[in-house]
């Protein structure tokens, strides 16, 4: 039997362990240990806090997901574990998946995610509750996708990219490494690295 740490005792890292608590791995294949966080204070709020991801060292059986919106810290946190070599599930319980669709490990999708044919996901891709990703989709690592985001077919979405809700990446669209993609933006055209999209149709936003 593993047991599967949660990084991140806050409210998603609280979300994600009431979703983990519907997979169907959750008993026979696995049970929940409790959380990994720094904020010792947040134990009585959350629940079992168990250490630190930081300086956490893994016993046999451990399993973990990381339930951090942010892919900056995101990294920052399984980074450590990952050198000592941690198994970081992916966590699934009510998604589509069409035919050949692929995703990495360490990924967590809400419910009502749909995910079309031949679409790519890379490692540690969050992706938020009633989301529809249409075919050839590629999608690096370190992505959070929010809630209610459409994201049409052929479209590439590079790695450590924030998507907020309610946002439509059309058809084709390339959003580079590190964009922002604000709530309710509806991207026409490719995307810069590191570029702040927001409005409909997008335009960049620079914070002067």
């Amino acid at each position: 039997m593993n047991h599967l740490l949660i990084i991140n005792a806050g409210g998603f890292g609280r979300t994600v362990m009431s979703l983990a608590r519907t997979d169907r791995a959750c008993g026979p294949l696995w049970q929940i240990k409790g959380f990994l966080d720094g904020r010792l204070e947040l134990d009585s709020t959350a629940g079992r806090i168990i250490g630190d991801p930081l300086t956490y060292e893994i016993v046999e059986g451990d399993i973990f997901l990381c339930a951090l919106g942010d892919p900056a810290a995101r990294r920052k946190y399984a980074a450590p574990l990952l050198a000592k070599g941690a198994d970081f599930i992916s966590l699934r319980p009510e998604v589509n998946f069409a035919d050949r669709v692929s995703f990495g490990r360490g990924c967590i999708f809400e419910l009502r995610v749909a995910v079309g044919p031949d679409s790519v996901l890379g490692d540690f891709v969050t992706i938020m509750s009633t989301t529809i990703l249409g075919h050839d989709v590629t999608v690096g690592s370190y992505v959070q996708i929010g809630s209610f985001v459409f994201i049409g077919g052929g479209a590439y979405i590079g790695s450590d990219v924030v998507i907020h809700p309610h946002a439509t990446v059309l058809p084709g669209v390339r959003v580079g490494d590190g964009a922002v993609i604000g709530a309710g933006a509806v991207v026409i055209r490719d995307v810069p690295p590191g570029a702040t999209m927001i409005g409909n149709p997008a335009k960049r936003f620079d914070f002067k």
